[in-house]
């Protein structure tokens, strides 16, 4: 999670980066040719959805790994563990329209959660422990996704 949110940090900067040079570019053109201006404003029009989107998520991830350290330190990683898959779940519904590199790293998190599931299968009751911990993870990840806007 801490590469998908580094990443997506990455791809917000360069995108801001994208914005300033097409608002110069726009600036210098605007009397040889107003014609490029429309399409100008809405490549920054795009680019800034797209930066809204990726604030979102990262606000989102940052409030999650946050939680993450506190449930791992608190003793309970299994229900951090347990919380992966709703997480990726939420992430693949807000990564649309975003560089193909954030979706591969979503679905990175998947093939761990996956993982990390058939180990807690081997090696505790899961139905036991998803059944007590459920609600926890529900607010959790409801708390996350106040803070980043994306209820």
């Amino acid at each position: 999670m801490r590469e998908l949110h580094n990443k997506v940090n990455h791809y917000r900067a360069m995108i801001n980066r994208n914005i300033k040079q097409y608002t110069e570019y726009k600036e210098k053109i605007h009397k040889i040719t107003p014609e490029k201006i429309a399409d100008v404003d809405k490549e920054i029009e795009v680019l800034k959805v797209i930066d809204s989107r990726l604030n979102n998520v990262s606000m989102f991830l940052e409030s999650i790994i946050l939680r993450f350290e506190t449930l791992v330190l608190a003793g309970n990683s299994v229900v951090a563990a347990l919380a992966v898959k709703d997480i990726v779940k939420i992430l693949r519904q807000y990564m649309k329209g975003v560089p193909p590199v954030l979706v591969v790293l979503v679905d990175k998190l998947d093939e761990v959660s996956k993982s990390l599931m058939q180990e807690l299968k081997v090696n505790y009751d899961v139905k036991a422990i998803v059944s007590q911990s459920s609600s926890e993870v529900s607010k959790i990840i409801d708390e996350a996704k106040k803070v980043a806007g994306l209820t």
